[in-house]
């Protein structure tokens, strides 16, 4: 935790005390900067067939998602990026009709966790922030289009539920209120994708020093999600969902 704090030194000299002027105040960490998704990567370019649900074996690789070029478009700052994929469970989610085999099971690089060092807490080489990226539906349109208005019905009423629409480059999402953050569903032709996300880099917010009140840290917490999800996950969603258009 950075805290400014002054840095003095007291000589001894002789049969007297002198005191030098050795004092300096310790700079707090840069403030992290934010720039514009930059979509640069290919199409994915999945079609699949009318009322059908895609192969698990032909999903895209989660953490080719979003390159670290792409990363650094809207976090210039960012470094020692980590890709880490996440295992992600697909049922059948058409009740229906029976899943074609191949379509349910476990996708190993289904999600990707993309951790990186962001300006504070000590070094280049610490990972301080984050973000996830999961796949969570990829069939017809029409199917995934249902799918995601019944997980949107169901957690219209979760707190902090928000309504995102077609603001954050997607065609549809919404984000409602997570233990460490918002948690973003999204809705992008046959693809439906969740994201989320973190940060305790100081200088995206400066942490309240060890005297703060209650009300202060409760404060600097929400400030630092508020500005992890509006500016680092809304463009997130912006590359992830060029690349599924």
């Amino acid at each position: 935790m950075f805290r400014s704090r002054l840095l003095c030194l007291t000589v001894l000299a002789g049969v007297g005390v002198g005191l030098l002027a050795g004092c300096g105040e310790e700079k707090p960490p840069p403030r992290v900067k934010f720039g514009a998704a930059e979509p640069a990567g290919d199409k994915l370019g999945l079609q699949p067939e009318p009322g059908a649900a895609v192969a698990l074996s032909k999903w895209p690789d989660a953490c080719k998602l979003v390159t670290d070029a792409e990363l650094r478009a809207f976090l210039p700052q960012s470094k020692s990026v980590q890709h880490k994929p996440v295992k992600v469970t697909i049922l059948n989610f058409d009740p229906l009709a029976d899943a074609a085999p191949g379509t349910t099971g476990d996708v190993p690089r289904g999600g990707c966790e993309f951790e990186f060092n962001l300006p504070g807490n000590g070094g280049d080489d610490v990972t301080n922030s984050n973000f996830t990226v999961t796949v969570t539906a990829l069939a017809d349109r029409a199917l995934v289009g249902r799918k995601y208005r019944e997980d949107k019905g169901n957690d219209d009423s979760e707190k902090g539920f928000k309504d995102l629409a077609g603001t954050w480059g997607a065609q549809d999402c919404y984000s409602v209120d997570g233990v460490l953050g918002a948690e973003v569903t999204c809705m992008q032709g046959p693809y439906e994708f969740e994201l989320r996300g973190s940060s305790h880099a100081e200088g995206l917010v400066p942490q309240p020093g060890s005297d703060a009140k209650p009300s202060e840290n409760l404060a600097a917490a929400a400030k630092r999600e508020r500005l992890w999800t509006d500016k680092v996950l809304s463009q997130v969603a912006r590359t992830v969902g060029a690349r599924m258009s």
